[in-house]
């Protein structure tokens, strides 16, 4: 049986810790900025929190405007400049779960209280190495924005760069839910208060310099990390925790040291210290808490054939163009070839649970997987536009090769991107007459007809041919084996269809329900 990722042991828990840490990072915010009264601060967080639990995308976007309220009653010019970037960024710190909206509210609160340095290595671990490290690049530049804008010349172990008094200040608690401040606000407009604290900017080379330590230190972090089979994968992480807290520690205090001011080496080992405890304990508790499930198997379909349904609306809007085609066959050409088909798994409910936007990104994501496999297996490939591929192939061993070749770089990709919702394809392979367009990629055709209802029979991550591929591929076809003949739609003559195991791991599951 084909093997799948299991997600997270304790997943229920995970989901009530995120809105926990939601109404946490909320309520603290709108508390540090004197948001008053303080009560319905802590009532706004929570009701972040309760938000969180719907629909993560909506309680990044409302968590941004209640931040941007204090902002505003400060300088409205800042606090406008807050919203417009914080509207243009939602998607993206919604992403996975809104972990990328907690790691830089956690900056914050980590710069206050002390443990800045183990941001980078919990980006590092939980996003990856290159994520990790533009997260934290960005993490740590609006860390030192806010310093500069607020006029402060560091925000704990940071350099900020700021000389009083800054553009804003919360140094008063004022009435956020009567709006009064608003004409306050208005009254007080001056763009050349934030002039003048951008032009007072203090020790650049520092501020340049202190994003790429973390970014290196995040690199280094998700470098470390190992796959979830490995068993020693917990003290990796654990090891992990170390060397990322160290590098971010000890480059930064040489960075201060060399650029900026004299370093309070007492403050700086404190700070060191707890970073790396904090570090430590978060990854522990992901490993141990909250570990990597092992690949599990697929279980069998329990039903025959299957219709093709919401998932499969982008082959049926192929195969209606049979019917308006005329006009467009004067421009192509009719030829045999080998023609293949592809079909995110799950496509609608992930659009369901994930939203437009992060669904268009995880089906360009596989595009950009799996087209450059096409090409070179000397494929002519295009998107179906949704989500699903088809191309064609001279040879049917450049197909069935190609196939194989797809699903290794999907079972890669998601190995090493475990904390990203899985990508799962079905392939369907045949041979025969097709009409392609002048790329030489599928248009319509016996042979389209043909690979989308044997795609129709599988199941994410199987490649399914038809007999004649399957021989015609002669020896060098892949590992495979026999489902027995099928009556398909739309097709006279029962079908023998043969499914390529495309790893070691892979066991043919029969489409009719039954371990084969």
């Amino acid at each position: 049986m084909a093997r799948r990722l299991a997600g997270r042991k304790n997943d229920a828990l995970l989901k009530w810790l995120r809105a926990f840490i939601f109404t946490g990072a909320v309520a603290w915010a709108l508390l540090t900025m004197q948001f008053d009264p303080p009560a319905a601060a802590i009532g706004l967080g929570a009701g972040v929190g309760i938000l969180a639990l719907i629909s993560t995308g909506i309680a990044v976007l409302v968590a941004i405007i209640m931040l941007a309220v204090p902002i505003l009653a400060s300088d409205l010019i800042v606090g406008a400049a807050f919203l417009i970037v914080g509207f243009a960024a939602v998607q993206y710190l919604s992403q996975q779960n809104g972990r990328l909206f907690l790691i830089i509210a956690a900056t914050f609160a980590a710069a206050s209280l002390g443990p800045i340095w183990a941001i980078p290595v919990i980006a590092g671990y939980l996003l990856g190495s290159s994520e990790g490290a533009i997260v934290s690049l960005l993490a740590c530049l609006l860390l030192e924005g806010a310093g500069l804008i607020g006029g402060h010349e560091a925000i704990g172990a940071i350099v900020a760069g700021g000389t009083v008094p800054g553009a804003i200040s919360f140094g008063e608690a004022s009435a956020m839910l009567g709006f009064g401040w608003v004409s306050d606000a208005a009254a007080s407009i001056s763009p050349n208060t934030l002039l003048d604290t951008l032009s007072g900017v203090k020790d650049v080379p520092l501020l340049l310099t202190q994003p790429l330590i973390w970014a290196v230190a995040a690199g280094v972090t998700g470098s470390l990390r190992r796959d979830i089979e490995d068993p020693k994968r917990p003290v990796f992480g654990l090891i992990a925790a170390v060397t990322g807290s160290a590098i971010a520690a000890i480059a930064s205090i040489v960075a201060i040291t060399m650029l900026g001011t004299d370093a309070d080496l007492p403050s700086f080992a404190f700070v060191a210290g707890t970073s790396l405890g904090v570090a430590l304990i978060y990854i522990g508790i992901w490993e141990y808490v909250f570990p990597p499930l092992p690949p599990k198997q697929i279980a069998p379909r329990g039903s025959g054939l299957s219709s093709m349904q919401a998932e499969d609306a982008d082959v049926d809007d192929l195969l209606r163009l049979i019917s308006t085609a005329e006009d467009e066959l004067s421009s192509k050409h009719t030829t045999e070839a080998v023609v293949m088909i592809t079909d995110m798994k799950s496509f609608s409910k992930m659009t369901e649970e994930d939203g437009s936007f992060l669904s268009a990104k995880a089906i360009q994501r596989h595009r950009d997987l799996l087209l450059p496999v096409i090409s070179r297996h000397a494929g002519s490939g295009k998107s179906t536009g949704g989500d699903g591929l088809v191309a064609s192939f001279k040879t049917a061993l450049d197909a069935t090769v190609a196939a194989a070749d797809m699903q290794r770089t999907l079972t890669t990709y998601n190995r090493e991107h475990q904390t990203e919702r899985e990508m799962s394809v079905r392939i369907g392979i045949a041979a025969g007459e097709v009409v392609l367009d002048k790329g030489g990629r599928p248009f319509i055709g016996n042979a389209l007809n043909m690979a989308a209802r044997v795609m129709d029979l599988g199941d994410g991550g199987q490649v399914l041919v038809t007999r004649e591929v399957k021989d015609l591929a002669g020896q060098g076809v892949p590992k495979n084996h026999s489902h027995g003949a099928f009556e398909l739609k739309n097709i006279a003559e029962p079908v023998e269809v043969y499914e390529i195991l495309w790893s070691d791991d892979v066991e043919p599951i029969d489409p009719r329900g039954r371990k084969a």
